[in-house]
C-alpha cells in the first residue's frame, strides 16, 4: 500500500540492485499512448529521477501520437497512414513539431520539479528523408517522415560528473535544418544503439509480447530475435506490435545488450525492471 512502511532490508536490496546499474546507460521511450495517463506519466518520471539519483545516465526519447492526433483534429486536419507510418505533409509538420515541443517542455518541467537537472535536445537527432519501396519499385511518398542518420547528445557527461536526463522529442533535422517527422520507436533505437546501451526500454500501451492479444496472461516475458521473427512469420505478432519489435532488434543490432517492451500504463512499471529479476514484460535478446 502507498505509505506503508519498507524494512530496512528491503530497502538496503533495494538500493543494491539500482545501484548495480550505475554508469550503464538506458534509453526509455514513452509513448504517446503510455502518457494518456497523467498517474502514469508522474510515475514513469519519478522512476527515472530515482534512476538518475543513483548514477543511472538516462535518455527519454519520447513521441506524442495521440496529443498530435488531436491536435490535427482541432486544425481540421485528417490523419493519414502511408504503410503504417502518419504522411506528414506541411500542415501536419508544423502541429507534429508544435505539440512534440510542448510535450517535451513539459516533460522536462516534471523533471525539474523533481530536482533532476535535465534538458529538453530538440536537435539530438540527424536524419534524412524516409523513402519506402513500393509495389514495381516505386518509392512510397511519406511526405516530411526521416530516419535517424546521427545521434548528437553531447552533455552525457563522463562518469563521476553530475548527470543531466536528456528528453529527446521524435524529431530530426536533416542537412538544410528543416525538421522530419520520425517514428519514436525508430529514434529510441537510433539513441539505443548510438550510445551501445545496457537496455533500451519501450514503454508501450500493451504488457509486452503476448501470444493471445486479448489475453494478458500469455504474455512472453523473454524472447530472442530468431524466436520473435518466427512468431511475426506465424501471425501471432502482428499489427501495431510488429513496429515495435522491430525497433527491439534495430537497438540490438546497433549495440543495445537487450531490449524491453513494458506497460508504460502501470506506474513504476520503468522502475520494477531494475528492482526484481522477475517483471511484467517482455525482454528481447539476440
Amino acid at each position: 500500500m502507498p505509505g506503508s512502511p519498507v524494512s530496512a532490508e528491503a530497502f538496503a536490496t533495494a538500493v543494491e540492485r539500482v545501484a548495480a546499474h550505475k554508469n550503464r546507460t538506458v534509453v526509455v521511450k514513452l509513448g504517446g499512448s503510455a502518457m494518456e495517463d497523467p498517474a502514469a506519466t508522474e510515475a514513469c518520471l519519478k522512476s527515472v529521477a530515482t534512476l538518475n539519483r543513483f548514477g543511472v545516465p538516462l535518455v527519454l526519447v519520447h513521441g506524442g501520437g495521440k496529443p498530435i492526433d488531436r491536435a490535427m483534429a482541432e486544425a481540421g486536419l485528417v490523419p493519414k497512414k502511408v504503410a503504417g507510418r502518419r504522411y506528414t505533409d506541411d500542415a501536419t509538420l508544423e502541429i507534429v513539431v508544435r505539440v512534440l515541443h510542448e510535450i517535451n517542455a513539459n516533460l522536462v518541467r516534471g523533471l525539474e520539479e523533481l530536482g533532476i537537472v535535465t534538458e529538453g535536445v530538440d536537435s539530438a537527432l540527424i536524419g534524412q528523408k524516409l523513402t519506402l519501396g513500393g509495389p514495381a519499385g516505386h518509392p512510397i511518398d511519406l511526405g516530411h517522415v526521416g530516419s535517424v542518420t546521427k545521434v548528437e547528445i553531447t552533455h552525457l557527461p563522463e562518469e563521476g560528473d553530475e548527470r543531466q536526463v536528456a528528453v529527446v522529442p521524435s524529431l530530426a533535422l536533416d542537412v538544410d535544418g528543416k525538421w522530419l517527422n520520425v517514428n519514436a520507436d525508430t529514434a529510441a533505437a537510433a539513441v539505443a544503439g548510438a550510445y551501445q546501451v545496457d537496455k533500451a526500454i519501450f514503454l508501450t500501451d500493451t504488457p509486452g509480447v503476448l501470444r493471445d492479444r486479448h489475453d494478458p496472461k500469455s504474455l512472453f516475458p523473454k524472447l530472442t530475435q530468431a524466436e520473435c521473427r518466427e512468431l511475426i512469420a506465424s501471425g501471432v505478432i502482428d499489427g501495431g506490435m510488429v513496429p515495435k519489435v522491430e525497433a527491439c532488434f534495430e537497438a540490438l543490432e546497433a549495440g543495445a545488450k537487450s531490449a524491453l517492451i513494458l506497460d508504460g500504463r502501470v506506474p513504476f512499471s520503468l522502475l520494477d525492471v531494475f528492482l526484481h529479476d522477475t517483471f511484467t514484460g517482455t525482454e528481447i535478446t539476440r
